[in-house]
């Protein structure tokens, strides 16, 4: 399987760790690298309708068990997860190591930190979405009057810049703005440093996120909680 995971570097604290999965979807479900996954991961890859998608599903959670087994220092197949009362994945044996993944297109992302919340999320552009047809769930009116006003040929990025670094925010505090992406702000972006602006809510005061270096034709963000927990 060529989708092997690539450290990729960040500006964030040291010990968050950024990976990115590289797709092959010629690979198929029975090659030996996807013996790592569980029963449970075959058959949700499985009932997939689209082989595309069984196959990101699929790469990023072996990945995933790689990164854990080797921190953890056991076999990626003996990694054992759950959820929590959100749906959340975490480890069952031990408490060290939150992580978050996305997919996206031909890649995939996987964050983990041994010391505090994290959360990822890569976004392919497309010609075809019409952005403006969800602004009112997904921008502040002052972000959507920014966009508005640049050349055409940035809303684009500038509409999946928001998108990538909400979404990392909202997936940092493990259970979600309760009112919706459209109640963050973080356009205008003048840096690679996510600023929210305007009213900031309480479960984002102690969360920072930093746009990340993409693909051509890809949006991508790392978030972190800036309290960390005993590992």
């Amino acid at each position: 399987m060529r989708s092997n995971a690539l450290a990729l570097p960040h500006d964030g604290p040291p010990d968050v760790s950024l990976w990115r999965i590289d797709f092959a979807f010629d690979a198929s479900l029975d090659d030996a690298a996807f013996a790592k996954l569980s029963h449970d991961e075959r058959a949700r890859a499985g009932n997939f309708r689209r082989h595309e998608d069984a196959l990101r599903f699929a790469s990023v959670r072996v990945a995933l068990r790689e990164q854990l087994a080797r921190y953890l220092g056991i076999a990626a197949h003996a990694v054992r997860f759950k959820l929590d009362g959100n749906r959340r994945p975490h480890l069952v044996d031990s408490d060290a190591y939150d992580f978050n993944v996305s997919h996206a297109g031909s890649h995939g992302l996987i964050t983990m930190s041994p010391c505090r919340r994290v959360g990822v999320d890569i976004e392919q552009y497309s010609d075809k979405f019409d952005w403006r047809s969800i602004v009112a769930l997904t921008l502040d009116a002052s972000e959507a009057v920014w966009i508005e006003r640049l050349d055409v040929t940035q809303q684009v990025s500038a509409f999946y810049d928001a998108w990538v670094a909400k979404e990392a925010l909202v997936k940092t505090t493990g259970v979600g703005i309760t009112r919706g992406l459209q109640h963050l702000t973080v356009l205008p972006r003048d840096s690679m440093q996510v600023t929210l602006r305007n009213e900031i809510p309480d479960d984002m005061r102690e969360i920072a996120a930093r746009w990340i270096s993409a693909p051509e034709g890809y949006a991508a963000c790392v978030a972190w909680s800036t309290k960390t927990f005993a590992p």
